[in-house]
């Protein structure tokens, strides 16, 4: 198995042959959580003194937002930037390798997928909520009307999806993105008291807003 190893003391060719079958590279790993909803911004920040051949210019150039599977890994402190991405990516086309034939089913793409995925991760946290939200999402996008999610105000101008993910979203957003629920509701919000409230007009939204939000 390709990869670096390293040698405490000089080893016999039967011992490295052996090694090198089994993948046994015995170079310190660190284990490091990725939350959902982060950012790959906010993933290269993971990366600390531990990890002296990261390049965090390279990560942040190369990284493809969105496509970071949130989970928790055991890095090796010789990673670097390109290594990274290789492990964080396979990793996400292991977990959703299950849903792809759901995917092109839906009508689809697989990248408009994840974009309302990262939309939803950074909304709401519940997964009633989420896909709750995704079909509001959805049906707004079916209407061409802005999505209008704080988590990108760039959707306050424009209509569509931002041109990539906003953040890496973790399985469950995926699914209620790719499994929407449909409701009459058009507007949600998240209130002061942690809940999310939803509206069927403007005006309706305009209320649940002064109701929910305190002014700041």
């Amino acid at each position: 198995k390709a990869g670096q190893y390293f040698m405490h003391r000089p080893q016999n060719t039967f011992v490295v042959a052996w090694r090198v079958f089994h993948g046994d590279y015995d170079i310190e790993t660190v284990r490091l959580t990725i939350p959902e909803g982060f950012t790959v911004s906010d993933i290269s920040e993971l990366f600390d003194e531990r990890f002296p051949f990261f390049d965090h210019a390279s990560f942040i150039s190369e990284a493809p937002e969105g496509y970071l599977f949130p989970d928790t890994y055991f890095v090796p402190v010789n990673a670097t930037a390109s290594s990274t991405i290789v492990l964080f990516t396979n990793n996400f086309d292991r977990k959703i390798s299950g849903l792809l034939g759901e995917i092109r089913n839906s009508g689809r793409v697989l990248g408009d997928i994840v974009k309302m995925a990262s939309i939803i991760e950074s909304e709401v946290k519940l997964k009633e909520d989420k896909e709750i939200v995704s079909g509001i999402l959805w049906q707004r996008l079916k209407l061409n009307m802005p999505l209008q999610v704080d988590s990108d105000p760039d959707t306050y101008k424009y209509t569509g999806f931002p041109p990539k993910p906003i953040s890496n979203p973790g399985l469950e957003s995926i699914v209620a993105a790719l499994h929407p629920v449909a409701t009459s509701y058009l507007y949600f919000l998240t209130g002061d008291d942690g809940q999310t409230h939803y509206s069927r007009t403007f005006d309706e939204h305009v209320a649940k807003k002064l109701k929910y939000i305190k002014k700041r």
